[in-house]
């Protein structure tokens, strides 16, 4: 008679590697979600280049970056979800309509952008920590 264990350790790696396969497909698919993402907050940014600060297009802003920071440590993607919630941190702190804070914005979404564009994973790295220490250091916030 066939022991069932003898099975086990077969079936187990086939699960771990259906699993990881899985976790990699959803992966792919939030780098493209990451980049609708990040478009949407270039057409945002760009209207608010041609009318102004508006709190309706600041909240819509928050609203992807709210997204981008909940989501994108889930996939791998650390500094993503760094960069998301300064930004959501930093547009929670009321209506950012001065020269400066607007260039803030500008800034959060150019690297939302530059790491989405080059797949950049992880937390980045040295260069990740210098990026989010400068937006520390810009919008006030507290480093990780």
């Amino acid at each position: 008679m066939a022991n069932p264990m003898d099975d086990a350790p077969s079936d187990f790696e086939s699960m771990i590697a259906r699993a990881e396969a899985a976790v990699e497909a959803l992966r792919e698919t939030y780098r493209e979600q990451l980049g609708e993402d990040v478009a949407m907050l270039g057409r945002i940014w760009s209207r608010i280049e041609m009318e102004g600060a508006s709190k309706a297009a600041l909240d819509e802003l928050h609203s992807i970056a709210h997204n981008i920071k909940g989501q994108g440590g889930s996939f791998g993607y650390d500094l993503v979800t760094d960069i998301g919630a300064s930004f959501c941190d930093y547009l929670r702190g009321g209506l950012r309509t001065a020269p400066n804070e607007l260039s803030i914005i500008s800034m959060h979404i150019r690297m939302l952008k530059n790491v989405a564009e080059n797949n950049i994973t992880g937390d980045g790295g040295e260069t990740g920590a210098r990026l989010i220490e400068k937006l520390r250091q810009l919008t006030g916030g507290t480093a990780k």
